[in-house]
């Protein structure tokens, strides 16, 4: 297994090809975290920030931040490219619950922050396909779990098509609004 946090891997689908996060980026990737139907559906549990952005500085302080928790083998942020207009329309952030390189670990945590235009079963189809064809072995993962609250209905349709469930754990701090996916 090769580790993401030495030689971060490009993905691509029909859509979009995903690479690691840049700090040139920004511009783009504001008009994402500027868009007021899109902020409702960002999973921000747990963040420091609720990713909502107003201005190129906010950004670009953000993506500093991505980019040093990369660095510091936190989490990765994909920037998710359009193959069509080469714009950046969002990111996919992924890592294990250990953040620990090369130790299996139950848990990953997926968070899929898209303009809203994107919404669309069709590419949150490619999106989700890629995380689970990818992510387990990439990340050392046995499950992947996801949040989308219930207004995000083709994110909802998307996961469960995709194999994920509703996660319910009594036993571990309440996670509202989450999916999860056993590795197959």
């Amino acid at each position: 297994m090769n580790n993401p946090y030495e030689k971060c891997p490009v993905f691509e689908t029909e859509s979009f090809i995903l690479r690691l996060v840049e700090k040139n980026d920004a511009k783009d990737l504001l008009k994402c975290y500027s868009d007021e139907n899109a902020q409702p559906l960002f999973n921000a549990d747990n963040c420091t920030s609720n990713f909502i952005y107003k201005t190129i500085e906010e950004m670009n302080q953000c993506i500093d931040f991505w980019i040093y928790a990369y660095k510091d083998k936190g989490f990765i942020r994909f920037s998710i490219i359009d193959k069509m207009t080469k714009r950046i329309i969002g990111i996919i952030e992924m890592f294990g619950s250990n953040c620990e390189f090369g130790k299996i670990t139950s848990w990953g945590i997926l968070r899929i922050d898209i303009q809203s235009n994107y919404e669309t079963e069709k590419y949150l189809s490619e999106l989700i396909k890629l995380s689970v064809n990818n992510f387990y072995i990439l990340f050392g993962i046995k499950n992947i779990l996801s949040k989308a609250i219930p207004k995000a209905q083709n994110r909802i349709k998307i996961l469960l098509d995709n194999g994920f469930i509703d996660y319910i754990d009594e036993t571990e701090k309440p996670r509202k609004y989450y999916y999860y996916r056993n590795e197959k």
